[in-house]
């Protein structure tokens, strides 16, 4: 039976071989930071640089530990902080990862603190991203 979606966001990411960024913010009681992230359905958890998580001002290290391991089978030590965290235009509040050490490079945005919260349909072709709160229905 077919399903019907609604999505209140169209976002065009052009053509770019390195996948889909998005404009990210995210928020704490003692700062911002403003970047992309890439939209990565694979990973588990949103992964952001420990560049990030000191410029919010965040204690890295206080917060939850969690080793994430990557595609290279590399492991990259982590820590879970619940931040604000929003997306065209979309606001929650999530738990986000921060590397421990400097020099991540790419910004994830995975199913636990931000794919779960949304809908969203991509049609590649077009390079269009449609997004929608997610909102539990009845079934």
């Amino acid at each position: 039976m077919p399903e019907t979606l609604t999505f209140e966001i169209v976002y065009g990411y052009g053509d770019s071989e390195e996948g889909i960024a998005i404009p990210v913010t995210l928020a704490s009681a003692n700062g911002f930071y403003r970047a992309s992230a890439k939209v990565d359905p694979g990973a588990e958890v949103c992964l952001f640089s420990n560049e990030s998580g000191v410029q919010l001002g965040l204690d890295i290290e206080r917060g939850i530990p969690r080793a994430l391991g990557t595609i290279g089978g590399t492991t990259i030590e982590s820590f879970g902080h619940e931040v604000t965290l929003q997306t065209l235009g979309i606001t929650m509040t999530s738990v986000v990862y921060f590397a421990k050490y400097p020099g991540i490079t790419r910004n994830l945005l995975g199913r636990l603190g931000w794919l779960r919260n949304l809908q969203i349909g991509i049609r590649d072709y077009d390079g269009k991203l449609f997004v929608a709160e997610y909102t539990e229905r009845e079934q």
